[in-house]
């Protein structure tokens, strides 16, 4: 059966499938995912990870299928026996990957396409949210496009040249107005637990024990205090955005002139260098201009959106820096 079939015919999962004792962990990018699927989401901790390999089979499986190919059941039944097998062993089964909130350079076109595929699939799931101030989010994401191989300026990437034609997907400001996002998971599953990021930087084990109290979970046998994803120096993100150009084909920059293979990894090598010779008056410089040029194209955007996110979660952002 196909996904629209489904919809039009407001077919959900069998009435004795349960998975209100599974974890979706939906993002958002930059949130400190990595983090969580490699430190707290573990078997020490009472959580299982394992779905046969590599967690990118997630974004193949649920945001990749096209509309009329993709199969709740079907899919339901690729992860039914790691569900199972984590229940044998006591753990929470958990299913996590930033891509499901979308992907924020392409505007995350599909963020509401993928949630109800994961009702459809999962449903009465617990789902996990964690949202960072918009302004560092953009910072990060826009570093991160150009680590994944995108070639497009700052500029070029906040605001995409004919816009009102649609005709290819780009950044825009609503991807990140949280509330939206929040509201819709609050309605399609009910049980919705919503953290700021900052919150892991300040107080770790009070962020994990949220999760773990939202889970019904006894306290984490280990808290690792690790940095993760460290900030790579401007100076060699600036290098790499013209030599995505050059030497990168790939979704975010096709068609370079000297196709290397894997190039965005093989850059990835060359952060030690850049950090040796960037010096670091120079580096915070080209930083700040970056951040003052996001917050002059933000320029309050997301006050509105932030009071709803306060309004539906109860959390105290003001208190973390965002825009309320």
């Amino acid at each position: 059966m196909n996904f629209d079939r489904a919809i039009d015919s407001g077919e959900m999962a069998p009435a004795d499938a349960d998975f209100s004792d599974i974890l979706i962990h939906i993002g958002y990018h930059k949130t400190g995912s990595t983090y969580l699927q490699d430190h707290c989401f573990q078997p020490i901790n009472g959580y299982s990870t394992d779905i046969g390999g590599s967690r990118t089979r997630i974004v193949k499986d649920i945001a990749f299928p096209d509309n009329f190919t993709f199969d709740h059941s079907m899919c339901r039944s690729v992860y039914l026996p790691y569900i199972e097998t984590a229940r044998e062993k006591g753990l929470r089964f958990v299913l996590s990957h930033e891509r499901l909130s979308g992907y924020p350079p392409s505007g995350g076109y599909d963020r509401i396409l993928i949630a109800d595929r994961l009702v459809r699939t999962f449903p009465s799931a617990r789902i996990l949210i964690v949202v960072r101030e918009q302004v560092s989010l953009i910072r990060s994401i826009y570093s991160q496009y150009i680590t994944d191989g995108g070639d497009l300026s700052l500029d070029r990437f906040l605001e995409t040249p004919e816009p009102q034609l649609g005709r290819m997907p780009g950044f825009r400001l609503e991807v990140y107005e949280f509330d939206r996002l929040i509201r819709h998971y609050q309605e399609l599953f009910g049980r919705v637990l919503v953290v700021p990021f900052e919150m892991m930087v300040r107080d770790l084990e009070g962020f994990v024990g949220q999760i773990t109290q939202f889970m019904e979970m006894p306290p984490p046998a280990s808290i690792a205090k690790v940095v993760t994803n460290s900030r790579r120096p401007v100076t060699m993100q600036v290098v790499q955005r013209f030599a995505n150009r050059l030497m990168s084909n790939n979704e975010l920059s096709r068609g370079g002139i000297v196709q290397i293979p894997r190039f965005a990894r093989r850059f990835a090598r060359l952060q030690p260098i850049f950090e040796r010779l960037t010096p670091k008056a120079f580096d915070e410089r080209l930083y700040k201009n970056i951040d003052q040029k996001i917050r002059a194209f933000v320029a309050g955007h997301y006050r509105d959106s932030n009071d709803r996110v306060i309004e539906l979660t109860g959390l105290d952002l003001e208190k973390f820096g965002y825009a309320v």
